[in-house]
């Protein structure tokens, strides 16, 4: 097998859109509310069906369309079952412009997802993992990886993390859209990778998760490492990761939307500003004002998705969830 060319040259597609390989699940995503969750052995009332008659392109679907949108090329790296699940979500990625090449199909279930709103605050998620995970890359996701310029890793089963930032080049950017699942990282896995990425995303309820042994993540990053939280309504901020936890900091409001379906915001954000960064070189060398600008680009990418669901009558005015 050749070696892939991973210089900036061949990060690029033949269009000239710079290569970014996005790598996690694949899922087939649900979404419903429940205005209370009244626990374990209770009754809690769904307001709306537990699966969707045509559940949507979930997963890193949703990084993927916002790197598109961003202007960068997206090469999906994840896996499918051979069922009609996993061809429409495929289908889904081509349709909007990315590279399937890294997908592979194995076993006879794809991946699903059911993504339960409570009113009173907090999401639960049930995710059905499927049987199309193989134990490891295949030699076409590992040729994708390398020949990005960028890479953006949400979650996977815990042996392909290990294997794909085996798989990274130094001269390789790589950006972790955090998920907190205890089943795919330990807490090896979570140092392993904070001391590796370039850029990472969570939200603030998950900070805590990333805080191990006391020592918040911007003091577990390497130098020069952009750390972001995004915090729903609040808005989002940001710091450049140091050993004393981040001289240079900042952060942004955000606009309010009021929409039962938060699914994909918080990807669609960091996959756009996956892109975005992607084609002005590292966080730590550009200036406070630039940072801060791609960052209101990225958070407004996400507003726009929010708003694309308003439904007729609804207002912009309540506080939108955290929510990845």
């Amino acid at each position: 097998m050749t070696t892939p060319d991973t210089s900036l040259q061949a990060a690029r597609a033949a269009d000239g859109a710079y290569r970014v390989a996005v790598i996690g699940y694949a899922c087939l995503d649900s979404a419903t509310a429940i205005p209370v969750f009244h626990g374990l052995d209770a009754t809690s009332i769904l307001q709306r069906p537990l699966v969707a008659s045509a559940p949507g392109a979930g997963g890193i679907a949703h990084l993927a369309a916002a790197v598109l949108g961003a202007g960068a090329r997206a090469e999906a790296v994840s896996w499918v079952g051979h069922d009609d699940g996993g061809r429409a979500w495929t289908e889904a990625i081509t349709r909007a412009g990315g590279g399937v090449d890294g997908v592979v199909v194995s076993g006879t279930r794809s991946p699903s997802a059911t993504l339960i709103e409570v009113g009173t605050g907090g999401t639960i998620c049930l995710f059905d993992p499927g049987d199309c995970h193989t134990s490891a890359l295949a030699p076409a996701q590992t040729d994708t990886i390398r020949s990005a310029g960028s890479v953006l890793l949400t979650v996977s089963p815990r042996s392909i993390t290990a294997q794909i930032l085996d798989a990274v080049n130094l001269d390789q950017s790589v950006v972790w859209a955090v998920k907190h699942d205890d089943d795919a990282y330990d807490e090896a896995t979570v140092r392993r990778l904070l001391g590796r990425v370039d850029v990472v995303s969570f939200s603030r309820g998950e900070r805590p998760w990333l805080t191990l042994d006391g020592v918040e993540p911007e003091r577990l990053v390497r130098p020069g490492a952009l750390v972001v939280e995004t915090r729903g309504a609040d808005g989002v901020a940001w710091s450049i990761g140091s050993p004393d936890g981040g001289e240079r900091a900042g952060s942004i409001g955000a606009d309010a939307v009021a929409v039962h379906d938060t699914t994909g915001a918080g990807d669609t954000f960091i996959g756009a500003l996956t892109a975005l960064l992607a084609a002005r070189g590292p966080a730590a060398e550009l200036d406070d004002t630039t940072l801060t600008d791609l960052i209101q680009v990225a958070s407004s990418a996400a507003t726009a998705l929010l708003r694309s669901r308003i439904e007729p009558g609804g207002s912009a005015g309540a506080p939108q969830k955290e929510t990845h």
